[in-house]
């Protein structure tokens, strides 16, 4: 490789290094904006949360009596009795209702913290409470969606209404303005300013750009010094090379926590294999590198299914055995990789021809892939998967020799076993979630997106886990009539209750998994011992309201706790039909 191509290299590598920091800033920037709007979200949502607490916790008492000063002057719309009153000791009560309460909660609020809150209605009873033009155009919005409305407006404001919804007791004051249950009132709504948040967004951008710049000089200084290194020893260059690649498997390896360190173990366990069979250096040294770059082509596999963390469907198998294909591609354009190409890429081959990409049987099969199918085949039993638990060292090996001459070639087995029989296993994390990020993918993949509950894929992933023991009790709940209602009122209402109810449920058994399972039913592991009221507990009085029956279904430990998820399954389905 001459001068002027070294030079072309560094340069594009610079070009490269300089739009990947650039599209670092952007994206932090972006982020970092996104996410102060988001920390005054959540300063909003809480704010909101407080008052309808306090409304709430008013209109549980039936409002409440507080001495006639100043400050609270009786109520003028309020028209029930005893709306004033004195006690024995001559003071004067008034009765304060939720709404009146909790408008002169809010003025007094902000007052003090500057937070703007205002209780407001399209059809005022209190000419005080007149909305807004904004807010006139959130509750009109509201009356179409049917969910909070906020806005950040271009005078760093963000705006916030939550709507009151007609109950039962509302219509003691209000039914003469011909609410119904259900309708929407009005709405609670609070101004927050943004400048604080707007200055940590500043702050924080400035500082992380500073530390991508100073890493982008670092990042050309180190590139300019392989540049010169480069020039004056093409092996060093090259060794270099496949240092980065081997960093890129590292990455991809990263992206998900199963197969950190899993080319490593397949690469030291193809060598040690390849060793006892009388393979010289080099042949050991080849076979090493093809076991650490042997899922390099899992890059062109996409994320959700990658990163999934339970079985796989049959057309998701064939798209992740394609990575053997784009592990080949990769491999064989690269000079000082192209020896193993051929090994990597048909490491997934098996003696009966079951294996893939091209179903190849016996002596078809490459020597050297047949070990590295080997030591990949014991390290993926040896490590923890969400649907399965982890094999001990004997597990592994016995189901190791009862694939001899079926899958595997004998000699290649009876090697392995030499070498497995006492070599001690790493400590390897399993697939449960540690990090926000991991926690993230891990709430995309088993959170049902209507409910927030578990979706039925979770059990797959709690059953293999050790607390999965621990449960004493399942508790079966089905919802019915749903059919019906979906019908009458449509599927909209539907989802309404069926959010409603798993929130219940949650506030209900706040330490407990609950699963969405099969649609309208849902499931509730208990550690503790039955309760005896529950049944009335699972049905809420609420419920009645959609004509909606509930049965409860108690299951203890002997009968659920089975040998495999299949089983398991099988018995929600028949407790299903019961």
């Amino acid at each position: 490789m001459q001068k002027h191509q070294f030079s072309k290299i560094f340069l594009l590598i610079a070009v490269f290094w300089t739009l990947m920091i650039g599209s670092f800033i952007l994206f932090l920037t972006y982020n970092k904006d996104k996410e102060v709007k988001q920390l005054a979200l959540l300063e909003a949502k809480t704010s909101i949360n407080k008052d309808f607490a306090y409304r709430s916790w008013i209109a549980s008492k039936g409002g409440i009596y507080v001495p006639i000063t100043k400050d609270s002057t009786p109520n003028p719309y309020l028209h029930v009795p005893n709306r004033d009153v004195n006690t024995t000791n001559g003071m004067q009560l008034t009765l304060f209702n939720p709404a009146y309460s909790l408008r002169q909660m809010t003025e007094h609020y902000s007052r003090l913290y500057g937070i703007k809150s205002h209780i407001t209605s399209l059809k005022l009873i209190n000419p005080n409470n007149k909305p807004l033009a904004w807010e006139i155009n959130a509750l009109k919005t509201i009356e179409h969606s049917r969910a909070d409305f906020y806005e950040i407006t271009p005078l760093k404001e963000l705006r916030y209404m939550r709507p009151f919804y007609v109950e039962q007791a509302c219509l003691k004051c209000h039914g003469y303005q011909g609410y119904h249950i259900g309708d929407i009132r009005g709405g609670l709504s609070i101004v927050l300013p943004l400048e604080r948040y707007y200055a940590i967004f500043v702050s924080s951008t400035i500082s992380n750009n500073t530390i991508l710049l100073l890493l982008w000089i670092i990042g050309l200084v180190g590139l300019y010094w392989g540049y010169r290194i480069s020039n004056e020893k093409v092996d060093e260059k090259l060794s270099l090379y496949e240092q980065n690649l081997f960093s890129l498997v590292s990455l991809i390896e990263q992206r998900d926590n199963y197969t950190a360190g899993h080319g490593r173990r397949v690469g030291e366990y193809s060598r040690l294999i390849a060793a006892k069979m009388g393979l010289d250096y080099t042949q050991q040294e080849e076979i090493y590198r093809a076991g650490m770059l042997h899922d390099v082509g899992k890059i062109a596999i996409p994320d959700s299914i990658l990163l999934k963390p339970g079985k796989l469907e049959p057309i998701e198998k064939q798209l992740i055995e394609e990575h053997v294909n784009a592990s080949y591609d990769l491999l064989s354009k690269v000079d000082i990789f192209s020896s193993i190409a051929e090994i990597v890429r048909h490491h997934h081959e098996r003696l009966d021809g079951s294996g893939y990409p091209n179903r190849l049987r016996g002596e078809e099969i490459p020597f050297m892939s047949q070990i590295l199918a080997v030591a990949d085949c014991f390290d993926a039993m040896t490590t923890n998967r969400i649907y399965k638990g982890r094999k001990n060292l004997t597990q592994a090996n016995d189901e190791l020799s009862s694939l001899r001459n079926i899958l595997f070639r004998g000699d290649i087995i009876d090697a392995a076993l030499e070498i497995f029989s006492s070599i001690k296993l790493e400590e390897i994390p399993s697939q449960r979630p540690n990090t926000p990020l991991e926690m993230e993918r891990f709430s995309y993949f088993y959170k049902d997106p209507l409910t927030n509950v578990y979706s039925t894929g979770y059990l797959n992933f709690l059953f293999f886990e050790p607390e999965f023991k621990e449960y004493q009790i399942l508790y079966f709940i089905n919802l019915h009539q749903m059919n019906r209602l979906n019908k009458e009122q449509g599927w909209g209402a539907g989802d309404e209750l069926l959010k409603r109810y798993a929130q219940y449920l949650q506030e209900l058994f706040p330490e407990s998994p609950i699963l969405r399972y099969e649609g309208d039913d849902f499931i509730i592991f208990s550690r503790d011992s039955e309760i005896t009221d529950l049944k009335e507990m699972v049905h809420p009085e609420w419920i009645d309201d959609y004509s909606i029956t509930v049965s409860l279904q108690v299951l203890m430990h002997e009968r659920f706790n089975t040998h495999d998820i299949d089983s398991l399954h099988e018995i929600l389905k028949q407790v299903s039909l019961e």
